[in-house]
C-alpha cells in the first residue's frame, strides 16, 4: 500500500468547495504544462509562449476536463440521483399546515 501524497489534505478540503478544486485542477496542470514548456529538456530554439497564457490554457484545459466528467454515465446517475433527493420548496404545499394552526 502507497503512503498517501503530500497534498492529500489539499485535495480533501478541495472536494468540498468546488472553485478550489476547480483552480487546484488548473494550478496543477499549469505546472505540468510550465515543467515541460520551460524545463532543462525543453528546446532552447522554440518560441516559449507567456507564462500568462499557458496559465490560461491551463484553466481551459480544467473547464474542458469537468466538462467531460459531467457527460460520463457514471456522473449523470449521481447527478440525476441528487436531483431525485433534493426538496423542491417551491413545490411543497404548506397551506394545511398554516391552517391547522389558526384555529
Amino acid at each position: 500500500m502507497s503512503a498517501p501524497s503530500k497534498d492529500a489534505p489539499a485535495r480533501a478540503s478541495a472536494a468540498q468547495d468546488p472553485q478550489k478544486a476547480y483552480v487546484d485542477l488548473a494550478e496543477r496542470i499549469f505546472v505540468q504544462l510550465s515543467s515541460r514548456v520551460y524545463g532543462t529538456l525543453a528546446s532552447s530554439e522554440a518560441k516559449k509562449p507567456d507564462p500568462k497564457a499557458l496559465a490560461a490554457f491551463s484553466f481551459k484545459l480544467a473547464d474542458a476536463f469537468e466538462q467531460a466528467t459531467r457527460e460520463t454515465d457514471r456522473m449523470k446517475a449521481s447527478i440525476e440521483a441528487a436531483n431525485k433527493a433534493a426538496v423542491k420548496l417551491d413545490e411543497v404545499d404548506l397551506s394545511s399546515v398554516f391552517s391547522a394552526t389558526k384555529k
